[in-house]
């Protein structure tokens, strides 16, 4: 989450608790036995999909074996942290969410958002394009307790969760499990159905000395220590398999370098457009110049920078509903960023070794999920998932009717029906490139060229074709044809 964000700018606030009434709208609470299994989200920020081999990780390994892991968590774009963690609870991409970025503006109201700006990361101005999980809780009758997820702070479409915190990066983890075993504490007529947690210091570690690095490995321990201290504590309370558990991160990371920086400047008069956010991508507004003028400007113009118009954004990154998504998107190649002169001149080489927000499929974009109780079989395994997808998993394990989303439950319907078998997998030759589809009941992933793309498998087909926006598969006994971002090629295996 460290997104320009350091110091001051972490801290989105002091401690509060806050229990509101659910509002008119809300459904009748719901009796005892009309209650769901509880559902416990946990969000370890910045925890990349490899991140359990850099230490031990017992806690997480207890989960899994007793569990479903992916393997990888398939973001959204931009992967960062708002953007993300928006999507991973309403089912819908950041271009239709319209949390766009860590810092964006809207050119309806005139403002600009940003983490630090304590006044918009609690005003529900920002998030009324989408219901998240906690509101079509609330909003059905069950009670939610989030404990500094992304947009809980905010009145959503009138609701707020039941029980809230502000985020304040100064809580330890320890005083974070208690709250939360607090909650699980309350009697079962006022116990949150829904709750969540949130960890960043893996996110921070990895930022400041890049990916795999000691500190990430020390950082990724201690957040598994504490988890082992809840899991424990669950246990004692007969409660660890009467809970699902679901652990996601937000985004992967990737080493950057000072030396590996696109000055914007050095291309185009930054006065006469607007930039609302820098890193891997840029998201740039027309002001005195036209959106083709930018592109005209850009395009070429860097070797490891790409630009697009907003109607040419590429397909499947879903970025181009909402009013917020920018004029001209400017993306940087993986381990490199976008910037300006001034920024830059104020920057300590050594201040920032990790970053986040380029393409959701960078296999180092890439996090993890692990989902544990009594709605997963044991020992169950699967390809990556998509994190749009797990608001619809999320809205069954709690019995909810969803809201419109663009996600789907069938990846985890053969799962939750005891129904998957242990993933299959293939390697094709693409032309003297390595393609590995590794096959699930009811999705594959597809890894090539250093990417992690997720494709939903269409019934009833022979030979074997899966589909995603911007991916197409087919695949017979011995050959193959893939498809992405309308590039073909023919394989062999």
């Amino acid at each position: 989450m460290l997104d320009r964000l350091s110091g001051p700018g972490l801290r989105w606030g002091a401690l509060a608790l806050s229990v509101v009434l659910l509002t008119a709208a809300c459904q009748p609470w719901r009796s005892d036995d009309q209650r769901p299994t509880p559902l416990l989200l946990i969000s370890i920020d910045g925890f990349r999909h490899d991140y359990m081999n850099l230490s031990e990780t017992p806690a997480l390994d207890r989960l899994v074996a007793g569990g479903f892991k992916a393997d990888s968590l398939y973001q959204v774009f931009p992967t960062k942290t708002f953007p993300t963690h928006y999507s991973i609870v309403t089912g819908l991409h950041p271009g239709t969410h319209g949390v766009v970025a860590n810092s964006m503006w809207d050119p309806l109201r005139d403002a600009r958002f940003s983490l630090g700006n304590r006044d918009a990361v609690g005003d529900g101005f920002w998030y009324q394009a989408a219901e998240p999980i906690w509101v079509t809780a609330e909003r059905q009758g069950l009670t939610a307790a989030t404990f500094s997820w992304p947009g809980s702070e905010a009145r959503i479409r009138r609701v707020r969760p039941s029980f809230w915190k502000y985020y304040d990066g100064s809580i330890s983890h320890a005083d974070r499990i208690q709250q939360v075993l607090e909650w699980v504490d309350l009697p079962v007529d006022q116990r949150p159905d829904f709750l969540t947690l949130y960890f960043s210091a893996v996110d921070s570690a990895g930022h400041r000395h890049g990916p795999n690095t000691d500190p990430v490995a020390a950082s990724v321990s201690d957040v598994d220590h504490h988890l082992g201290v809840l899991l424990d504590q669950l246990e004692q309370r007969d409660m660890l398999d009467r809970i699902n558990i679901l652990v996601v991160s937000d985004h992967g990371m990737e080493r950057i370098d000072f030396d590996r920086y696109i000055l914007l400047d050095d291309y185009l008069d930054l006065s006469r457009v607007r930039v609302s956010d820098w890193g891997p991508a840029a998201q740039i507004w027309a002001s005195d110049l036209s959106a083709d003028e930018i592109v005209q400007a850009l395009d070429g113009a860097h070797p490891h920078m790409k630009v697009w118009r907003r109607e040419d954004i590429p397909e499947r990154y879903h970025f181009d509903q909402h009013h917020r998504v920018p004029d001209v998107l400017a993306e940087a190649d993986t381990e490199w960023m976008i910037s300006n002169a001034p920024y830059m001149a104020g920057r300590s080489r050594f201040s920032l070794l990790g970053m986040h927000g380029w393409d959701p499929a960078w296999r180092a974009m890439q996090g993890i999920f692990i989902a544990h109780g009594p709605g997963f079989p044991a020992g169950s395994t699967s390809p990556a998932v998509r994190s749009v997808d797990l608001y619809e998993l999320m809205a069954h394990l709690l019995q909810l009717d969803p809201a419109d989303n663009q996600g789907s439950l069938a990846p985890f319907l053969p799962f939750l029906d005891n129904r998957a078998e242990p993933v299959r997998e293939r390697i094709f030759d693409c032309a003297g490139e390595t393609l590995i589809a590794r096959i699930g009941p009811a999705h594959l992933s597809l890894q090539w060229q250093n990417r992690i793309y997720v494709l939903d498998a269409v019934p009833d087909t022979e030979p074997a074709y899966y589909r995603s926006t911007g991916a197409r598969f087919e695949m017979s006994q011995t050959e193959a044809r893939v498809d992405i971002d309308g590039r073909p090629r023919a394989c062999q295996g």
